[in-house]
């Protein structure tokens, strides 16, 4: 959960914490990160979708207050969304 205080936004410090937390998962030889945010959480998306991150699936009330999310995915590593789409079906996936 990633929040700052409405006074301290417009500064730069939710990008500054997301870069130190992707930083961290790629030291830890992470092959993707993947987040859910609120599909009206504007900012959060536009934060998210400037670092990276791709919308790879909508949630319908995904949290519980009734909202949906939508999830998103940073690729860190070459060819690992291709390895993905490449899964044989799987009708329970």
């Amino acid at each position: 959960m990633l929040a700052v205080k409405k006074e301290h936004r417009g500064r730069g410090i939710a990008s500054k914490l997301v870069r130190m937390a992707m930083d961290g998962m790629i030291a830890k030889d992470a092959d993707e990160i993947a987040l859910e945010t609120e599909i009206d959480n504007i900012p959060s998306l536009k934060l998210y979708e400037r670092l990276g991150f791709l919308r790879t699936k909508r949630l319908h009330r995904y949290y519980l207050n009734g909202n949906s999310a939508y999830r998103m995915v940073l690729y860190l590593k070459e060819g690992v969304a291709l390895k993905q789409t490449q899964m044989p079906y799987d009708p329970l996936y």
